[in-house]
C-alpha cells in the first residue's frame, strides 16, 4: 500500500499496487476536501510493455455519482464506457498512457513505461488520455518529462504540462514519491 497527502492534508490518496516487470495492477482511492470536495475510486491495468489498457473510475460530489471505464485492446481504439453506453474515442489514438487528474500515483504510468527513472537525461513528450475528477471528462493532453538526476533512492523528473512545470520525484520502480507543494508519499 502506498499513501499520499497534500501539504495541507485536504487531499489524500491510497493505492494498492501489484507489479510484475512493466505490468501492473493498481486500485486506489482519492478524497479531496478542498473548495469542491469529492471522492473517487479507481483501478488501472497496465500490460507487460507498460501500456495502459484499462482504467475504471467512480467519483462522487455534490452533483452526484459518475462512473467511467476507459479501455484499449491491443491495436484497437480507446473506448469510453459510461452509464449511457460505450463510445469509441478516436481523439485518443495517440495516447498510450492514462492520467487521472488529481492522482499522484497516475503520474507514475508514463515514467515507468518510458524508463525515465532509470536513464539519466532520458526525455519524452507523451500524449495521455487525461480523465478529470470529479467530472470524468476524457481528453488527450501532452505531458513532457526529462530525467534530471538519479540517485540510490530513485530519480528527479522535470515535468511540464497543462498544470505547469514542476519536479517529480520517483522511486527506483518509477512510482511517484513527491512533487513539492502538491503531494508526497506518507511513511
Amino acid at each position: 500500500m502506498i499513501s499520499y497527502s497534500s501539504p495541507d492534508g485536504r487531499q489524500v490518496e491510497t493505492v494498492r499496487v501489484a507489479i510484475s516487470g512493466l505490468a501492473l495492477r493498481a486500485t486506489g482511492y482519492i478524497v479531496s476536501a478542498g473548495q469542491h470536495p469529492y471522492g473517487a475510486s479507481y483501478s488501472v491495468v497496465v500490460d507487460n510493455e507498460g501500456r495502459s489498457r484499462r482504467m475504471t473510475v467512480r467519483s462522487d460530489d455534490v452533483d452526484g455519482e459518475r462512473s467511467l471505464s476507459l479501455t484499449r485492446s491491443p491495436g484497437g481504439p480507446w473506448v469510453a464506457e459510461t452509464a449511457t453506453g460505450s463510445v469509441p474515442q478516436p481523439d485518443l489514438d495517440e495516447a498510450t498512457d492514462i492520467y487521472l487528474v488529481g492522482s499522484a500515483f497516475a503520474a507514475s504510468l508514463p515514467v515507468r513505461r518510458l524508463a525515465l527513472a532509470t536513464e539519466q537525461g532520458a526525455s519524452a513528450d507523451v500524449t495521455v488520455a487525461s480523465i478529470s475528477l470529479p467530472g470524468l471528462v476524457v481528453a488527450p493532453v501532452v505531458h513532457q518529462g526529462r530525467n534530471e538526476s538519479i540517485d540510490e533512492d530513485g530519480a528527479r523528473i522535470a515535468y511540464s504540462g497543462p498544470f505547469g512545470d514542476r519536479v517529480v520525484v520517483v522511486d527506483r520502480d518509477g512510482l511517484f514519491v513527491s512533487s513539492e507543494g502538491l503531494m508526497a508519499r506518507l511513511g
